[in-house]
């Protein structure tokens, strides 16, 4: 049968999200601070990271390989990485999740 296909609003398990799917180009972040988060498993599929404070140290280790030092990005900049580890000080770095 072809549509419209009517979702029913008022119900507890409408959720437009996961029917239409998410508009933009990340679904959800991870707030990394004073320690190291590993992106395997179910944090599989952070695509970008924010530097959310000065002042913050560590490391971006890459999914490819290699590593970036987190005092050499610029606070508030929008990253396009693949981190497979985040280890960061008693400072904030976000992870975005990005849409499959």
């Amino acid at each position: 049968m072809s549509g419209p296909y009517i979702y029913n609003a008022t119900s507890s398990k409408y959720n437009p999200f996961e029917v239409l799917g998410h508009p933009g180009r990340y679904t959800s972040v991870l707030t990394v601070k004073n320690t190291t988060v590993n992106f395997t498993g179910s944090n599989y599929g952070y695509g970008a990271v924010i530097v959310g404070e000065s002042s913050a140290a560590g490391t971006i280790s890459l999914s490819g390989g290699g590593s970036i030092n987190i005092a050499h990005l610029t606070v508030g900049q929008i990253y396009e990485l693949s981190p497979a580890k985040i280890t960061v000080n008693a400072k904030t770095v976000y992870a975005l999740k990005r849409q499959q």
